[in-house]
């Protein structure tokens, strides 16, 4: 049987998920669900499956949080 959450062998990420829940993403960010609701509507990506469901692709979201970051000069 095929594990269909795990990365392509030779991604260079050891078991990680490719796509997160709303609770998996809140936990790895140490915030809330609802902070990730909120973050969803300033352009964080995710993938509709359904009326209710959403997946965050996590190489995307990553990226999308480094472009957030605030650098000080």
């Amino acid at each position: 049987m095929t594990d269909f959450r795990s990365p392509a062998a030779g991604a260079g990420q050891a078991n990680l998920p490719e796509y997160e829940s709303k609770a998996e993403l809140a936990h790895r960010l140490g915030i809330s669900e609802r902070t990730v609701c909120n973050l969803m509507a300033r352009g964080l990506p995710y993938i509709a499956l359904g009326r209710k469901l959403r997946r965050f692709p996590r190489r995307a979201v990553d990226d999308w949080l480094s472009s957030k970051q605030v650098r000080r000069s």
